[in-house]
């Protein structure tokens, strides 16, 4: 499978305004897109550095912290804020998890999903991925 290149780092926060804040403040990046997911129950917000609008940083606050059902609540009681994803870009989303399947990868998304920013994701286990939830992700255009 050939990656294009990493789309975004994943991490999981308590408070995503906080958040924001601290990398704006301290590392100067800027806001690129900031969206509500309802249906994952999520808030996101995707910031960059000057120079570069390809790789982001994807901070991740679910919308109600008490919901178990919910894979970031539970992360972040488990674990506490950190490194919850790499993502990685592909072309074709279905001929990557085809691929993948078929090379003995376990996939959370046997199919591909709409994801934020409308692009389609869909998720590899930690388990095949040496312990790293991987995400792929191909660009709504």
């Amino acid at each position: 499978m050939e990656t294009e290149y990493i789309d975004h780092i994943g991490i999981a926060v308590e408070n995503i305004d906080e958040a924001m804040k601290f990398y704006q403040e301290k590392f100067g990046m800027k806001l690129l897109h900031y969206e509500v997911l309802n249906d994952r129950g999520i808030k996101v917000a995707f910031l960059v550095g000057k120079n570069n609008e390809q790789t982001a940083i994807e901070l991740i606050e679910p919308i109600d912290h008490e919901d178990m059902n919910n894979t970031v609540s539970k992360f972040l009681k488990n674990k506490g804020p950190g490194l919850h994803h790499l993502a990685i870009r592909v072309e074709n989303i279905n001929k990557a998890l085809e691929e993948l399947s078929s090379k003995g990868l376990q996939l959370i998304d046997k199919q591909p999903r709409p994801g934020a920013r409308g692009h389609l994701v869909a998720f590899i286990h930690p388990k095949s991925v040496m312990g790293v939830l991987l995400e792929l992700v191909q660009s709504k255009e």
